[in-house]
Formats: structure tokens, C-alpha cells, sequence
């Protein structure tokens, strides 16, 4: 946890910290809908047939979706148990419990930034990869 010019009493600061857990979890979930509609894409027949190695690229995006939802999930099951550590550090008073519970907040808040900014760039390149790719269809409006 980032330190700030306001002193905040260990209440608000235990809120704080349950707040971005809450957070982190909306985050996390958000991106599980995202991919499963990436993936829905990947999977429709909505690419040009005389894309260079098209079946290949699909491929590649498929695999590194699995790898992200893996360590998707994995932070998932992290940020329950830290959040069950949290519990465990509003009823302890000592204070190197508290330092190193934030010490592992910070941890943890830095491997979900790596994790949502990595699937950002998955993100975009796969939308760009369609975008580059998709048949030219015509649309009827009435």
C-alpha cells in the first residue's frame, strides 16, 4: 500500500485495503467476460480464407488466452486468501503483522497490474488482428 500524506487510523486503512481486494476481484471478472467473447470471435468464421497463416494466429491466440486464464485464475484463488489474511490482521495487533501483510498487498496489487496490462496487449492485438482480417460482408438495412 502506497503511502500518503494523510494518516489514516488502521480501520480505514484495513478498509482501504478491502476495498481494492473488491476491486481487483470486478477487475478479474470483468476480463473473464471479455475473454470469453474474444474467444467467440477467434472461434467465428468471420476471417478472410487467403489470411497468411490464418489457422495458425487463431491458434496462438487461443493458447495464450488459456495461459492468461490460467493466471487469471490463479490470482483469483491469491486474492481470496489474502483477503482471508486480511480478517486474520484486523483482529492482530502487532505491527509486523501488519507491515508484512501490506508488504504482500503490494506484492499482489503488482502482479495483477502486470496481469491486467498483459491481457490489454493481448487484447489489442488480437482486435487489431480482426479488425486487418475480417471478410468483407454486406450489411442490409431497412
Amino acid at each position: 500500500m502506497k503511502n500518503s500524506n494523510t494518516t489514516l487510523s488502521r480501520p480505514q486503512k484495513i478498509e482501504k485495503l478491502h476495498w481494492h481486494v473488491q476491486h481487483w476481484r470486478s477487475d478479474l471478472n470483468f476480463m473473464k467476460d471479455e475473454t470469453i467473447f474474444i474467444e467467440r470471435l477467434l472461434n467465428a468464421p468471420i476471417f478472410e480464407s487467403n489470411t497468411p497463416d490464418l489457422f495458425g494466429k487463431l491458434h496462438d491466440y487461443r493458447n495464450r488466452l488459456v495461459t492468461y486464464k490460467s493466471r487469471k485464475n490463479k490470482l483469483m484463488h491469491l486474492i481470496s486468501t489474502h483477503e482471508k489474511q486480511l480478517g486474520r490482521v484486523m483482529e492482530n495487533n502487532t505491527e509486523n503483522v501488519v507491515t508484512d501483510f501490506y508488504h504482500k498487498h503490494d506484492d499482489l496489487e503488482m502482479e495483477l497490474l502486470d496481469c491486467t496490462d498483459n491481457f490489454k496487449s493481448l487484447k489489442s492485438e488480437i482486435y487489431n488482428f480482426i479488425q486487418g482480417n475480417l471478410k468483407n460482408c454486406e450489411v442490409n438495412v431497412n
